[in-house]
């Protein structure tokens, strides 16, 4: 489940997992018992998984200008032929 950063006016921030669903609940303080809103708060990618922080980054990244992959052309010598494995064309079964 995420951990969520929630505010005690009294008290300050604590955190606490809870499911998404419950995120914009308030959280029950756990010093007065009082309920504290969830406050916006940055990642903590100290953390996270190496592989999710550059999973994080390559997001980021490409958030504005997203790479194009593209598979590179085949060379004239290296086509698929167009009939099937059992010698037949495809497109033409049962016929």
């Amino acid at each position: 489940m995420p951990l969520y950063e929630y505010e005690c006016r009294d008290h300050g921030v604590f955190e606490e997992s809870r499911s998404i669903a419950q995120s914009t609940d308030d959280a029950a303080c756990p010093a007065c018992e009082r309920p504290a809103p969830r406050i916006v708060s940055m990642p903590t990618l100290a953390r996270m998984d190496r592989a999710q922080v550059k999973a994080r980054d390559r997001n980021e990244q490409s958030r504005h200008e997203p790479k194009v992959v593209q598979r590179p052309a085949a060379k004239p010598t290296e086509r698929r032929p167009l009939h099937s494995a059992a010698g037949g064309y495809p497109w033409a079964i049962g016929h």
